[in-house]
């Protein structure tokens, strides 16, 4: 018989010869492979965005970001419409394409349906080769009614018949064009940053507007194909002179507050560093409850080691050398990890529904191909085999025959052993109690960020989102119409709402007579009738607009007035502008974009993450219809009785725009919690499964420890220990592990979530019973994990324990 062979008997034989051993072993090493194979293909989803698709390394995105006190310092990746053409005229050979979102309705009888539209360059396609399905996109968009659509689309409006030369009316920003179509390509990977199902011709005449040539503007999304990073980098040098000759000149753009720096395309998805850092945590989830496997493996291996001391004697004996056993070892823990692997598989296989459903995603397993998970599978089987086996294998090779096989009892590691698994007891605890203070913090955080006050009443105040997509003459008809509905107390307009925010425009705003330099980027927002009782904001100073002051009114401007205006400013701007209060505040005049009259303060209205500081915000009203609109209806009665009420009157009075309307709270769940509470969730179902199978192994080791200890314990209870007495020493040995893995434990957690939650503007503090309460949980788990075989050993007869074996 073959080594080999000899070896899978043997392990095969100390499987079935050991069961429990076996099933612990393997069972705790399939629950932390499924959980790092599931883990695994989230975070090599997520950090492989954008490349597979041909091209897109040599893509990078043209970023720009401002440094003025007040405004975001993070480099946003949007230009103005013109930027490439202007860059163009300077560098004649460089290569670049824009993309630009517009909103789209398409035309099929009587039905209207929005899509996801976007103009772009007619070399769009020859940069970022998409497959495609018939007619050649890079050749398509060469004519300004011609349009390359996805299979989805094709399928929607066409069924079966051949797209090629089909016809689309579609509507864009409330004008209506009729496109060709000249190609259709395979529907975008869900793994591409930029996806859309339209793709129509960027063409000046049609969709340039006032912001399309003004440096500062954030129009689009403008890219430039380099061949290799060490050209992008050199580029990023040209960039600043470029302004230098053309930027500062013009006025609007200061030296010194605006610089343009270029961003992989490949890079962009986790570009924000909270992303990264959350995709790096959930990764680290995975290969830490991988590790809390392997050293449940080690400690249950070396534990028991001393039950198969007289085999490896016997073997020593015979002939068999060192390294024979070595091997023989080192195989017997490769096929463990390689049936535990095929379980764990199958685990993931079955938990991936609902880690999606969990996690929002759309992962899958791939066994060939393109992203297979076999290659990875058999790299993780070798390596966890070689780090799983190897001490353990070390420690059951080094015994002496003549040591072993004249002992009345079977060796168990000595003294070194004893530490070493009260050491790796230590770890493993360690790392479960980490993530248990991380979990009940993250949960915390969650419940915090739902709850809290933003300063207007988020309940029973339903959004319209495709209200500016109505032409001006209809708005006010909308407004009338929902304002008739039962049960509307409000309704309003304006440039922001809860979770959007289409028009970000901002001015350097600073206090008339004061040195502009000593000024503040201040967002303007335009709001109409009713705006701030409508969401619930709270006056603290001064008063609202009012229509019968007409210096409130901007409509009533000219539109190259410089009369003076009546502005409302929230409580960060009244702060930052460096009055003494919000009363200060009052009557103040202030420069910057004309000149303004403060009349009243607000309290902060937190319409974006908590994540985000609020910004300073001055706020005009418009009695007349004004760019980019959100309409918002307060309510009261049942939301989903409201949505109905409210898609019927849509209808009725805007026929020809899609509906789009949701309450505020599922606004911002999707636009700024969902993300964070899909990622928590991940983290939770990672950090509970690890702390089960670290209570796996601990039961392991307490079943083996206990069982070796059964005549001590008989000796004792003659002597006159009681059950209790003994369930005390027994619990007692396992909980010294316990409290040392709280002091390595507490340390580590409080840094990692206190830099965790240095992410949020808006944050709970880092109580200490969130430290405390998990550290009971954690004693009470380990207490009760080996309770049942100390209550069973304690309770044991004593003349039946000494005559144990």
């Amino acid at each position: 018989m073959s080594s080999s062979a000899s070896a899978l008997v043997s392990f095969y034989r100390a499987l079935t010869r050991h069961r429990l051993f076996a099933l612990l072993n393997i069972g705790g090493l399939a629950l932390g492979i499924a959980v790092f194979l599931v883990l695994f293909l989230y975070v090599r989803f997520e950090t492989g965005y954008d490349r597979s698709i041909r091209g897109a390394d040599k893509l990078y995105i043209v970023q720009e970001r401002y440094f003025t006190p007040g405004y975001p310092p993070e480099a946003s990746p949007y230009t103005m419409g013109a930027f490439l053409e202007r860059l163009r005229g300077d560098y004649p050979a460089v290569t670049g394409t824009r993309f630009w979102p517009m909103n789209a309705i398409v035309h099929q009888g009587s039905t209207v349906t929005d899509e996801q539209l976007v103009a772009v360059d007619p070399n769009f396609f020859a940069l970022l080769d998409f497959p495609a399905v018939a007619g050649d996109p890079a050749r398509a968009l060469s004519g300004p009614d011609t349009a390359v659509i996805t299979q989805q689309v094709a399928r929607k409006y066409f069924g079966t018949q051949p797209a090629i030369g089909r016809s689309l009316t579609i509507t864009i920003d409330g004008k209506t064009f009729t496109y060709r179509v000249a190609a259709v390509v395979a529907d975008m990977p869900t793994d591409f940053s930029f996806p859309s199902d339209i793709f129509v011709p960027i063409v000046r005449a049609r969709f340039a507007n006032e912001w399309f040539d003004h440096w500062g503007s954030t129009s689009l999304t403008t890219f430039l194909r380099f061949p290799d990073a060490a050209a992008a980098s050199a580029f990023e040098g040209e960039l600043g002179r470029f302004a230098e000759r053309h930027v500062f000149p013009d006025g609007n753009i200061k030296k010194g507050t605006w610089q343009q720096s270029l961003r992989p395309l490949v890079d962009n998805h986790l570009y924000d560093p909270a992303d990264r850092a959350a995709v790096t945590t959930l990764g680290i989830v995975g290969a830490l409850t991988l590790l809390i496997a392997i050293v449940n493996y080690v400690n249950l291996a070396t534990a028991r080691s001393g039950l198969r001391a007289r085999e490896v004697a016997v073997r020593k004996v015979l002939g068999g050398t060192r390294a024979a056993l070595l091997r023989q070892f080192m195989l017997e823990a490769t096929a463990t990890v390689a049936l535990a692997a095929l379980i764990g598989l199958a685990i993931a296989e079955l938990a991936l529904p609902l880690v999606n459903l969990a996690g929002g995603m759309s992962l899958s397993i791939r066994y060939i191909g393109e992203g297979s998970i076999l290659v990875p599978l058999v790299l993780m089987i070798v390596f966890v085999g070689a780090a799983a086996g190897l001490y353990p294998a070390l420690v059951l090779t080094r015994f002496r025959p003549a040591a072993v096989l004249a002992s009345a009892r079977a060796p168990g590691g000595g003294r070194a052993g004893a530490r070493l698994r009260t050491a790796l007891v230590v770890g493993q605890f360690a790392i479960a109690i980490v993530f248990g203070i991380s979990t009940v913090t993250m949960l915390a955080q969650a419940v915090h960020v739902r709850a809290a006050d933003l300063g207007f009443r988020r309940d029973n105040l339903f959004i319209l989102s495709k209200f500016a997509w109505v032409d001006e003459d209809q708005q006010a008809g909308v407004l009338r119409a929902y304002a008739a509905l039962p049960g509307v107390s409000a309704v309003t307009s304006a440039q922001n709402a809860p979770g959007d925010q289409m028009m970000t425009n901002t001015s350097n705003i600073y206090r008339a007579g004061l040195d502009q330099s000593r000024g503040h980027s201040t967002m303007d927002v335009v709001v109409g009738d009713a705006y701030f009782p409508a969401v619930g904001g709270r006056l603290i100073a001064g008063r609202l607009f009012d229509a019968a002051h007409p210096a409130d009114d901007i409509a009533l401007r000219g539109k190259d007035s410089k009369a003076p205006y009546n502005v409302v400013i929230n409580r960060t701007a009244a702060a930052n502008l460096g009055f003494a209060s919000p009363a200060a505040a009052i009557g103040q005049s202030l420069a910057g974009n004309g000149t303004m009259t403060i009349v009243g303060v607000v309290d902060d209205l937190r319409f974006r993450g908590p994540r985000e500081p609020v910004a300073s915000v001055e706020y005009r009203y418009s009695s007349k219809p004004f760019p980019s609109p959100y309409a918002m209806v307060r309510y009261s009665g049942d939301p989903a009785g409201f949505r109905d009420t409210a898609e019927a009157t849509w209808k009725r009075v805007a026929p020809a725009v899609p509906f789009a309307g949701r309450t505020v709270e599922e606004n911002l769940y999707r636009r700024y919690y969902k993300t964070d509470a899909q990622r928590a969730n991940l983290f939770t179902i990672g950090a509970v499964l690890a702390v089960l199978i670290g209570c796996i192994g601990l039961y392991g080791l307490a079943a083996f420890d206990t069982a070796r200890r059964i005549k001590e314990i008989g000796i004792r209870k003659t002597l006159g220990a009681s059950t209790l007495d003994v369930l005390r020493l027994l619990i007692g040995q396992f909980m010294r592990p316990v409290v040392l893995a709280n002091i390595v434990a507490w340390p580590i957690a409080f840094v990692a979530m206190r830099r965790w939650l240095g992410g949020f503007d808006d944050r709970i503090a880092l109580s200490p019973l969130f430290f405390v309460a998990v550290a009971l949980v954690a004693a009470g788990i380990a207490a009760a994990t080996v309770f049942a075989q100390s209550w069973r050993v304690a309770r044991a007869e004593p003349a039946r324990a000494l005559r144990y074996e």
